[in-house]
């Protein structure tokens, strides 16, 4: 039989908070890609269409916009790498980016009106999905465009996270 220290052991520990003694979310998860540069203003079309939509996973994560300072010298979207240092990614040399094309990425055109906003915020440029894997099944999916030309264009558009199992 169970002495009354036994039980109050128990009472102690049921009544403890869920994440007691273990490393606080912040520590324990990867410092989050950035997003928005200082002084740079979000597009309108990203900020309606970012609103309340989400990307459906495991997570179902909102969509965040995104209006980084991008130079970019006359040749458009940048690549992998390149875009792993605009997001200020821990090893833009390593990072494991794939470029994919929306209507791969969206196949039953579920992010129809996303994608349009994004095309809306970059002036009709083209769009490009950016694929960027995280830790364990996670992955974050940036659809980006550039507005405007040279030192003074701006990488818009969204991304989300998903957790694909």
């Amino acid at each position: 039989m169970a002495s009354d220290d036994d039980y109050m052991n128990f009472l102690e520990k049921a009544n403890r908070g869920p994440n007691e003694g273990r490393a606080t979310q912040s520590a324990a998860s990867p410092k989050a890609f950035k997003t928005v540069d200082e002084g740079i203003e979000v597009p309108a079309p990203l900020i309606q269409v970012t609103h309340d939509t989400f990307y459906v996973s495991d997570a179902d994560e909102p969509f965040v916009p995104v209006a980084l300072q991008w130079n970019e010298a006359g040749k458009g979207l940048p690549d992998e790498e390149e875009l792993a240092q605009l997001i200020e990614h821990p090893d833009p040399t390593k990072a494991e980016i794939e470029i994919l094309d929306p209507v791969d990425w969206d196949p039953k055109g579920q992010y129809s009106e996303i994608i349009d906003a994004v095309r809306k915020a970059g002036k009709g440029n083209d769009v490009r999905v950016y694929r960027i894997a995280k830790e364990g099944a996670r992955a974050e999916y940036w659809l980006l465009t550039t507005e405007g030309k040279g030192k003074t264009a701006k990488l818009v558009g969204v991304k989300a996270l998903a957790v694909e199992s």
